[in-house]
């Protein structure tokens, strides 16, 4: 898959956040704290539950459970994704990526947006046909990608509302002469 698509997916890994307290101990998740702040370490163990979320629906050829994990603008990216990249084309995918690195970058406390930068590595990403045979695999297996996601809050976990590649050059401003 080129690498838009690939951001999609990771982005999709990282979009299915749900059942973990904002700001409790691991050991004491049950009663969640919307004016919580989320850690490095609930944020790690966080994008290790959506990994397994997030593969299932793009494995599903039923693709189900997307508006499940995702909102705004990381909802629309991803149905787009699912739609060209494996509707259209009659696969489903069969992607394991492994976490380099996680930062948080703002904990969402108080009601606000979580956003963490991640670098992950594609370490499989195979394409299956209706029977199940592998029709093709992404060049881009082996590769790093570093991408910039916000969550919203949502009931007692979180969905993915936006994500963008961190190594995407942002757009120079418009100097006006005047």
């Amino acid at each position: 898959m080129a690498i838009p698509g690939v951001l999609a997916r990771a982005a999709l890994l990282l979009s299915a956040l749900s059942g973990f307290s904002a700001c409790s101990p691991a050991s004491s998740r049950a009663t969640p704290r919307p004016t919580g702040c989320v850690g490095h370490d609930q944020a790690r163990e966080i994008w290790r539950s959506l990994d397994d979320r997030l593969n299932a629906i793009v494995l599903d050829p039923a693709h189900a459970g997307l508006e499940d994990i995702a909102t705004g603008n990381a909802l629309v990216q991803d149905r787009r994704y699912i739609q060209e990249m494996l509707v259209a084309q009659h696969v489903t995918e069969r992607e394991v990526n492994r976490l380099d690195s996680l930062t948080v970058l703002d904990g969402g406390c108080n009601g606000g947006t979580l956003r963490i930068r991640v670098a992950l590595t594609l370490t499989q990403d195979d394409y299956l046909a209706p029977d199940g045979h592998v029709d093709h695999s992404d060049p881009a297996v082996g590769a790093t990608f570093h991408l910039l996601e916000s969550y919203l809050r949502a009931g007692s976990g979180w969905k993915q509302s936006d994500y963008a590649d961190a190594d995407a050059p942002s757009p120079t401003p418009q100097l006006l002469s005047g």
